[in-house]
């Protein structure tokens, strides 16, 4: 049996995103910035995997912490559960992000938007956001035959011969891995 291991990932925030996260009344349950940032990335799951999937290239340039040079930056240390961490890691990879804290501060600031403009009613409208993006993914999944015949034809113009496709499972860990 496996459990989830708690990754303490260590980033720096401009101290008017950390004040705002702290004064959210959104997550009162919460102790700390820490759980509150737990949270949002919980909620924002779907972003981030809508990211992952139709993100684009980020050539790995680096973006400052905060705009304002004069605005002080703050130390913080966040307990990722693992899958969540596992995710951020993927999507840094993936869209050759420069850092994971830039992925993080990127959607805490996206949050903190939808804050601004929804109030209290910000995790029902995201949920009804949600819902929607669901329905379009049925109605355009490809069926088993569909995405079999795509992956083939990828396969088949794949440049260089004897080269690995990974599958990966629903943690973001390799599932099949296959030679090619």
């Amino acid at each position: 049996m496996q459990t989830d291991c708690i990754h303490d990932f260590h980033f720096v925030m401009e101290r008017g995103m950390k004040e705002k996260l702290k004064n959210l009344d959104v997550f009162k349950d919460c102790k700390g910035v820490s759980g509150v940032i737990v949270k949002v990335l919980k909620l924002l799951a779907p972003v981030v995997r809508r990211e992952h999937k139709w993100g684009k290239q980020r050539m790995c340039h680096y973006q400052f912490v905060c705009k304002d040079p004069g605005e002080r930056r703050e130390h913080l240390h966040v307990y990722l559960p693992g899958k969540v961490y596992r995710e951020l890691k993927l999507l840094h990879q993936d869209l050759n992000v420069y850092s994971i804290a830039q992925l993080l501060r990127g959607f805490i600031d996206l949050f903190l938007g939808f804050v601004e403009v929804y109030k209290d009613n910000v995790i029902y409208e995201l949920n009804k956001l949600f819902v929607r993006w669901q329905e379009d993914e049925k109605q355009t999944r490809l069926t088993p035959r569909e995405f079999m015949r795509q992956l083939f034809t990828i396969v088949r113009h794949l440049p260089g011969k004897n080269r690995p496709i990974h599958i990966y499972d629903n943690n973001f860990s390799p599932f099949w891995i296959l030679r090619i």
